[in-house]
Formats: C-alpha cells, structure tokens, sequence
C-alpha cells in the first residue's frame, strides 16, 4: 500500500515538473515573437497616446551619396578656396571666419537620417537617435556674399533631400498647399504641410527670408514651429537678424515667440561688416558704354532691331511694353510697378525673359511705397534666376530711393541691380565679340 502511494506521489511530481518546463518553454517562445514584431521606439521624440517615433514600413538612412560609390563631396572651405584660387571670389575675413562653422553643420547633415511617424505624419530623426542639426540664418547688408555662402552648404550637402527657394516664390507655394491639402482625421494641416516639404527636403535653405505683413507673419511662424519638428535643418539669408524680423510691424509680439524658436533651431551669423562685392566688378561705369546710355539704343544692341510696342499677357494680364524681342523686353517702371501685380505675374516674366530693361524710374519717395515694393520683389526674382537687367533712372540707383519704408529693402536691390547689370554687360560684349569675329 505504501509503495503505491510513493509511486504515485512521484508521477504526480514529474507531470508537475513537465508542464513548468512546457509553460517556460512557453512564455520564452511568445517574448521572442513579441519582441520580433513590435516596432522600437525612438527616444527624444515627444510624448503621445501613440508611440512617440514608430519607423515606417521599409524606413531607410536618408538617401546619401555611399562612400563606396564615389569620393565624398568637397566641404564648403574647399570649394570656397577652389573659388579663390579660379579667380571668382577675393579673401574676405568674414566669410574665411564662418567657413568652420559651414563645414560643422555639413558634417553633421552627413550622418544618416530615418522617417519615421510622429503625430500621424513621416518625420525625419537622425539613425543614431542624436538631435536632428542645427541650421544657420547668414544676416549681413548688402553684397556680402550670404547666398554664395548659402549655395556652398547647398553643393557640398550630400542628402539628395534638399531644396533652396527664394522666400516670395516659397510663400505663394506655401499658400497653394493650405487650399490644396486635406489632412487625414486628427492630423493638424500645417504638420501635415511641413511633412510634405521635409519628405521633400530634409535641408531647406530659404533665399531672403524677411517679413513684410501680419499674414505671412503668422504663416511662417507656424510653418518652422512645424518643420522644425518633422526635423528639417533651415539654413536662411537675411538683411536683418533673427530679432529685427517683422520689426515694428502691426500685432509683432503675436509673432515673438516663432522668433524664438527660430533661434533655438539656428545659429545666427553676422556678416555686415566689410566690402559690399557686387559693386566691385567694375560696373559703375554703365553709361560709358554708348549702347547702355539709353533704353531704345541697349535694346538694338541685344536684339538687333528697334522696338515696337506691344502688350504682354502675364497670367492674364495685359502689361503693356515697349518691345519684346528674341525674349528681351523692354518695359516702362508705371506700367510694370505702378500697378496691382504681384509675385505670380513677376515670376511668369522672369520665366520668359532672357534679359529685362526697365525705363522711366523715378526717385521712389515714401507715397510710392508700394510700387517700390513690387521693383523690390521683382528684382528679388530675377536675381535668383539670374536674369540681366538695367534700369534707367532719374537719379542713380543708389539714390532712386532714400527714404519711407522700403527704403532698407530697397539698398539690397540697388546692390543687385548693379549686379544684374553687370551681367547684362558681359552678355553685350560677348555678342559684340561673336560680331567682330563674323565680320573678321
């Protein structure tokens, strides 16, 4: 009797001890397909009912150029001193001082960067789960080399998501996507726009950036509070510091606190000092030259023929000119500023013209505010498209506008136009040159 309770006791025991391992063996098998499935989590990403950072579906390092596939490209202080020594720039101590500073911040966009979901949209963190980089706003008067600085960052930038766009341009997109864009349920639309142009360009480098009204005040400020945190590196440049943006402008301190955060995610760098280089190219001598004494001999002398008037149809609006031929044209300052167009009828221009001359400006006191305005913008854009111009003037350029509220902005474009034309200049020897050699 004794001896069938034992036993008995002991096979209880080891069915006892079979089903422990058995449920061990369990636990162990369901952890580990747990642990398979769920997506990690990435840390420094804000806190939500959903998972702070969840990588998307396939999520890859933001596409780079692979060090096996081609040499690294050139940090900006190469390129910049490729430039020294080809003759296209002179030394200047400010922008030799910022050159580390531009290598840091391209260095940093080198590193990998992954999309991954944050508040219902696609976001970009850095692989290595560090602070997504800084950018850089370049402030500085006039001619001072801030774009050129710009464009080294841009070039030398390996990430294939990259984007520079003049602000006006930006802006009037920035507009068509609030009208065009309809966000999923829950998802904020400026997010939801922010994350269309991060897809689009994890570096932005905005073009003069400035801020002339309330509306785009509001705008912009809340379109960097989102890009910056679908992770975007902004690189800018500017006539005015971070603090003087929108200054004196109407309800300012609604816009204070996106100063701020624009700080907090830049690093601003002062060139004002030193030469303003685009009036150093030897054009101040213009009307030294017969063919640029007046506008109907300039216009000859690029197209071969004298003009006739005709109208132009700029997104549906007739401009009347004075001539358009081989895409010069020729237009009259009341007929192209002293009327109600704005950026999309100027980029339509710029998008057609070869070359551009404006006749009869005058001197652009504080009651011309607006037509100075629109010259200003204008000229904005067709400097970043790289387009010839001339003016004629009643005054020189840098004493067509003096004084009212555009008159700040206005130096900038003095500083463009003598550029501009100097451009133009260039582009009338070598036709001069093409002639003698024909006739030779």
């Amino acid at each position: 009797m004794k001896l069938t309770i034992l036993t008995t006791a002991l096979i209880l025991l080891l069915v006892a001890v079979a089903l422990v391992i058995v449920l061990v063996l369990f636990l162990r098998a369901r952890n580990r397909n747990a642990n398979a499935t769920s997506p990690s989590t990435a840390t420094g990403a804000p806190r939500q009912p959903e998972p702070a950072l969840s990588p998307t579906a396939g999520a890859a390092p933001a596409p780079m150029t692979p060090a096996a596939a081609r040499e690294t490209l050139p940090l900006p202080s190469r390129l910049y001193h490729e430039l020294l020594e080809e003759g296209q720039l002179r030394p200047d101590p400010d922008q030799l001082a910022v050159l580390p500073v531009l290598d840091g911040l391209v260095t940093a966009l080198r590193q990998p960067a992954v999309r991954g979901i944050w508040r219902g949209v696609e976001v970009w963190r850095m692989g290595d789960q560090r602070p997504v980089p800084g950018g850089l706003y370049l402030f500085g008067s006039v001619g001072r080399g801030k774009s050129m600085l710009m464009q080294l960052i841009f070039d030398a930038t390996e990430v294939t998501a990259k984007r520079r766009v003049h602000f006006q341009p930006f802006m009037r997109e920035l507009q068509e996507r609030m009208h065009q864009n309809r966000p999923p349920p829950g998802v904020d639309l400026m997010l939801f726009i922010a994350s269309q142009i991060a897809a689009e360009a994890r570096l932005l480098c905005f073009d003069e950036f400035c801020v002339t009204n309330i509306a785009d005040a509001m705008l912009l400020g809340r379109l960097l509070e989102a890009l910056f945190k679908c992770g975007v590196t902004l690189c800018a440049t500017s006539n005015w510091p971070p603090e003087d943006l929108y200054q004196e402008g109407m309800n300012r301190g609604r816009f204070m606190p996106f100063i701020k955060i624009l700080t907090d995610h830049t690093r601003a760098v002062n060139l004002s000092q030193g030469a303003d280089w685009r009036r150093s190219q030897g054009n101040e001598g213009d009307d030294t030259d017969a063919a640029l004494a007046a506008p109907d001999a300039l216009f000859i002398a690029l197209t071969g023929v004298a003009a006739e008037p005709l109208h132009v149809d700029l997104q549906g609006t007739e401009v009347a000119a004075n001539g358009v031929h081989k895409r010069i044209f020729w237009f009259d300052f009341n007929a192209l500023c002293d009327r109600a167009l704005g950026v999309i009828e100027y980029m339509e221009l710029v998008g057609q013209a070869k070359a551009l001359i404006i006749s009869g400006v005058p001197v652009l006191g504080p009651e011309r505010a607006d037509a100075t305005m629109r010259l200003v913008v204008l000229i904005d854009l067709l400097y970043e498209s790289r387009i010839p111009l001339r003016i004629f003037g009643t005054a020189p350029l840098d004493q067509l506008c003096t004084s009212g509220p555009v008159a700040f902005a206005f130096q900038r474009s003095a500083s463009r136009m003598h550029e501009l034309a100097f451009l133009l200049r260039q582009g009338l020897a070598g036709t001069r040159g093409g002639e003698a050699a024909a006739s030779g």
